[in-house]
């Protein structure tokens, strides 16, 4: 969408969308040049200016960007309140307009303002100019698993020196592909700026908008069952992907009660890469619809396998996939997910 647009689209809904603002009115203020600026003048218990500048891209880094220039031209809030309209602040888009000081009114139904004895908080309006997902570039499989390097390399000390062909090389992407996660990742602004011009990655931040747009249900999940224990069952697997050289690694429950037991389970979970029919068969395991307690997940992507660790003589995924696994599923596996966290990510 192009300002003008957005700006017509502003001046037609805004009343309806914030209720707070029936009173005002909106005024095109000439005087700021090529720039298009919107001027509300609300009449509440006194004249109150809000000084709003319009945006296209909602990402992080734009917002910051251009709300840095409203505070600027607003002369630090001498002429009004410096508000961006933008068709949707997300949550991270959010975060940030709060942290440089600025409020934001979108064409969704989301607010913030915050200005004197005038406060206006709306969350949790649904994009309604969303063409596609605007985090694609970042959580496709193949971006996934620079992701994972990012979060693994970088834990648990938060700093890593290496080289985007490093990382490329490494997980089995193209350079290409690194370059654009890592453009992605600035303009969401994952990266925590430190003293000169040295930057960290924000990995409590991105796990958070990871786990938020992770899908489990990529995996394909078979349902089996079998007359032995948990443990058992779980050693059987492990000695029969390790005889065949099959890529195989415990996940959900079963991961996590080698990592950070939590709460009991009597499921055993492993992503595996073989004959499930050849598994099956060997293992005297039945597929059922109900009841199972043997869960094969056939991997969206070989990226799942990166960091996998070796405990108690069985292969494990790493801490981060593990947390998204959890976090992601049924039952108890939130609160496994977060204690993980706590635990061995500390992030």
């Amino acid at each position: 969408m192009t300002e003008n647009e957005i700006l017509e689209i502003f001046k037609k809904d805004y009343k309806e969308l914030f209720p707070k603002l029936r009173e005002s009115s909106a005024i095109i203020d000439a005087s700021q040049g090529t720039r298009r600026e919107v001027v509300l003048s609300m009449v509440l218990e006194k004249k109150i200016t809000l000084f709003c500048g319009i945006v296209g891209q909602s990402y992080p880094k734009q917002l910051r960007e251009k709300g840095l220039a409203m505070i600027e031209a607003s002369n630090y809030g001498q002429i009004g309140y410096p508000v961006i309209i933008a068709p949707f602040i997300s949550e991270l888009g959010k975060q940030t307009c709060k942290k440089i000081g600025v409020g934001f009114l979108d064409l969704s139904g989301n607010a913030y303002i915050d200005i004197n004895s005038f406060y206006m908080e709306i969350e949790g309006k649904p994009n309604k100019f969303k063409t596609k997902r605007e985090l694609a570039t970042l959580f496709s499989p193949k971006a996934e698993r620079a992701l994972r390097f990012d979060l693994l390399k970088t834990w648990p000390e938060g700093k890593w020196a290496g080289t985007y062909r490093d990382i490329a090389t490494e997980v089995l992407i193209s350079l290409g592909q690194v370059v654009k996660v890592n453009k992605k990742l600035d303009e969401l602004e994952f990266w925590i700026e430190e003293s000169k011009g040295v930057k960290t990655l924000d990995r409590t931040k991105l796990l958070n908008t990871w786990r938020e747009n992770y899908n489990f249900e990529r995996n394909i999940k078979v349902s089996l069952y079998s007359m032995e224990n948990t443990p058992k069952i779980e050693e059987r697997i492990a000695e029969f992907c390790s005889k065949r050289t099959i890529s195989y690694a415990f996940t959900l429950f079963s991961g996590a009660n080698r990592i950070a037991p939590f709460t009991r389970y009597n499921m055993a979970s492993s992503y595996f890469s073989g004959n499930v029919d050849e598994l099956k068969k060997t293992l005297d395991l039945k597929e059922v619809s109900s009841g199972a307690n043997v869960i094969i997940l056939k991997p969206y992507d070989d990226g799942i396998y990166y960091g996998v660790q070796e405990v108690r003589s069985l292969k494990v995924v790493s801490p981060v996939q593990l947390y998204l696994d959890l976090y992601n599923y049924k039952g108890r596996g939130r609160e496994q997910a977060e204690f993980l966290r706590e635990q061995v990510l500390k992030y």
